[in-house]
């Protein structure tokens, strides 16, 4: 990991960063100090809504890595999201917002792309021992809305995964907008909004309603209770694996995640270990924005990007956008 961090600046004055040769903190030229911890500067003091994803990612930071797995899901993602422009990606600066365990970074660091990469949450740790060895990399804890990076100054900027956990959808697309060179690119990605998720289940998905009673519990009995609900549903929807009917209808029922042949995943404990991880994620996420194509079109439009193309697809909208030149 490159642990020079000359470019960062001062999240909330702007100041430059100072070299010296203390390894536990950064210092800036305003006199603001953050610590050093296991290499990641921290720009983020304290507990805060993203720490069960945190635990999450630190627990399964493996999970999603394609290195790991054995099939492209990640590669599969992040290709479709970039409509083209993966395989020019060598010497790019690229800037990767909510990175969790490393997933996408693991495949732009294969690219070429000298990434730096942030998550609000403690993830950055498994990140870490992830995609630590690579010196193309600056990894660091920070807030999308306090970012430690200077403007304008990415080819490409990429947050997929993480901008409807944030506390304002727009307010996060804008930060991230302004991040992008003139020229350069914003690849994103959202929850869509449609009327039927809005319907208690088996109308509507059953996810928000298992959402809304583990978000009521302490932060410690989150994960135990969503252990148990997968536990219950998995058997039943691995049993029913190969019949389409029984699978939509257990999908009226069941909140777990259930992904037999989806990403080329057959394998039994592979299926499981990720029922376990997206059914936490989906059910302890403290923010859930929904929009629509037409929604972020148009406030990427007000925002002057150029080039605007979204699509329905993954999570729900993907969108590639580009700042025109000035």
């Amino acid at each position: 990991m490159n642990l020079s961090f000359a470019h960062l600046l001062d999240p909330l004055t702007g100041s430059n960063f100072i070299p010296q040769d203390n390894t536990y903190k950064l210092v800036f030229k305003c006199g603001n100090e953050y610590p050093i911890i296991r290499n990641i500067p921290r720009f983020v003091g304290g507990a805060n809504y993203a720490d069960d994803f945190g635990w999450q990612w630190n627990k399964f930071k493996l999970s999603q890595l394609d290195s790991f797995t054995g099939v492209s899901a990640s590669l599969n993602r992040l290709s479709r999201c970039m409509d083209g422009h993966l395989n020019i990606l060598a010497g790019k600066k690229v800037l990767e917002a909510g990175s969790g365990a490393g997933r996408f970074t693991e495949i732009l660091l294969a690219k070429g792309a000298i990434v730096d990469s942030f998550d609000y949450s403690s993830a950055v740790e498994a990140n870490c021992d992830n995609n630590g060895k690579s010196d193309n990399l600056v990894l660091v804890q920070a807030d999308v809305r306090h970012m430690p990076f200077p403007k304008a100054a990415y080819d490409y900027v990429i947050g997929l995964g993480m901008i409807q956990h944030t506390p304002n959808s727009e307010e996060t697309i804008a930060h991230l907008y302004s991040m992008v060179r003139p020229g350069g690119f914003l690849v994103i990605d959202h929850y869509i909004f449609k009327w039927i998720k809005l319907l208690p289940p088996p109308f509507g998905p059953p996810q928000d309603l298992c959402r809304r009673i583990v978000l009521l519990l302490p932060k410690h009995w989150r994960y135990p209770v969503v252990e148990l609900t997968v536990n219950f549903f998995f058997p039943i929807q691995w049993f029913f694996r190969n019949s389409l009917l029984a699978k939509r209808i257990l999908a009226r029922f069941s909140p777990v995640c259930f992904y037999h042949n989806t990403f080329g995943i057959a394998d039994k404990k592979t299926l499981y270990e990720w029922a376990l991880l997206d059914t936490h994620d989906g059910t302890t996420d403290f923010y859930r924005h929904l929009r629509t194509v037409a929604q972020l079109n148009s406030y990427l439009s007000a925002l002057g990007a150029s080039h605007i193309k979204a699509w329905e697809a993954g999570n729900g909208v993907e969108l590639i956008c580009q700042k025109p030149f000035q």
